[in-house]
């Protein structure tokens, strides 16, 4: 079933993308035909539904395969995990405050300023602050705890604070106290690359190529609008305009797509096999192969070398043409020339 939506209510020529159209037959027919080969994987089906200006749109997801050669940046944290300038409320940085004004022993992403501050607050449990001590008793703030002997495994655990990175010193201390369940939610929150999830010391990495991923997107959505899309999915710093879309053939052709393509319809048109076509994404500067070189690409090496020679040798020919064409039309013209300025004599009477 492609969609609730009556059929007879579509027109009867459809926009394809970027120039092109098709009858309501043949667009009902392809996507009954992507659907029936995907048939056991129904969250790849594709539907369709009519905009405000009754053109039909198609909505589901699409794979793209990795394939940049540089590495991409991942973002440190998640947008929702941050509130940018939240100062602390509390200047005791032993009893933080919420900015939403709930004061609670634990601090949420955002409430520091300064990331270090977590450092500050989590020596304060190693340092004792005696205050109004009762006699033949030490005890450390005004919590009455007995006070705690500095060791050895404490200063480590300090030093290695010290030595953290931003990123998983906030991760250390918001996972605290919080059950496996909720750091396992908190976790896939963020949509990994192929098993990879968000680590600071591989933040900078290049995903494995040829890997697949999905991104759910539009008919109507452009090349840069899908990348753009992809890059928000994983949370890539990575500017838009360093990738590009490719049709990569079984034959070996690699084609660039347009700003102005739209590769949901390019996958319609071209099938939902992936073994005839595969959408890439590349490096904005990565060579395309056209058809006539890629069908020389899956030969062997003599026969490419025997077809290096024969080109050679048909270049070579050409020259010889151009340069004889040019010497006849110079011998040409040059004869014509000598008549016309032939030396004019004077006879006298």
């Amino acid at each position: 079933m492609l969609s609730d939506m009556n059929e007879a209510a579509l027109l009867p020529l459809i926009q394809a993308g970027d120039g092109r159209t098709l009858s309501r037959a043949e667009f009902l027919s392809l996507l009954n035909t992507y659907n029936c080969f995907l048939k056991d994987q129904t969250q790849l089906h594709l539907s369709y539904f009519q905009d405000d200006d009754q053109r039909v749109v198609v909505e589901g997801f699409l794979n793209i395969c990795w394939g940049v050669r540089r590495p991409i940046r991942l973002k440190i944290q998640d947008e929702k995990q941050m509130i940018p300038s939240a100062p602390l409320l509390s200047s005791d940085p032993t009893s933080p405050v919420s900015p939403l004004g709930n004061r609670r022993g634990m601090s949420r992403w955002g409430e520091y300023v300064d990331l270090h501050q977590i450092d500050e607050l989590d020596g304060t449990t190693h340092e004792a602050v005696n205050k109004n001590p009762l006699p033949g008793a030490v005890y450390e703030t005004t919590t009455l705890r007995p006070l705690r002997q500095k060791s050895y495994d404490l200063e480590s655990d300090s030093n290695l604070f010290r030595c953290m990175s931003d990123a998983s010193l906030v991760k250390r201390r918001s996972r605290r106290g919080k059950s496996a369940a909720q750091r396992e939610r908190e976790r896939q929150h963020r949509f990994s690359i192929n098993g990879h999830f968000y680590n600071y010391k591989t933040s900078i990495f290049t995903p494995c190529f040829g890997t697949k991923t999905k991104v759910r997107i539009k008919s109507n959505m452009t090349t840069n609008q899908v990348i753009e899309q992809l890059l928000s999915k994983f949370k890539i710093e990575n500017d838009p305009q360093e990738f590009a879309l490719y049709c990569v053939h079984q034959s070996g052709e690699k084609k660039k797509m347009n700003n102005s393509d739209q590769p949901l319809w390019e996958r319609i048109l071209q099938g939902p096999s992936e073994d005839a076509m595969k959408i890439f994404l590349m490096d904005m500067d990565e060579e395309e192969v056209s058809n006539d070189v890629a069908q020389y690409l899956n030969l062997e090496l003599p026969i490419l070398e025997q077809v290096l020679l024969n080109l050679k040798e048909e270049e070579n020919r050409e020259i010889q043409m151009v340069i004889s064409k040019y010497h006849k039309h110079h011998r040409v013209l040059s004869r014509m020339l000598s008549r016309k300025i032939s030396p004019h004599i004077e006879t006298s009477v």
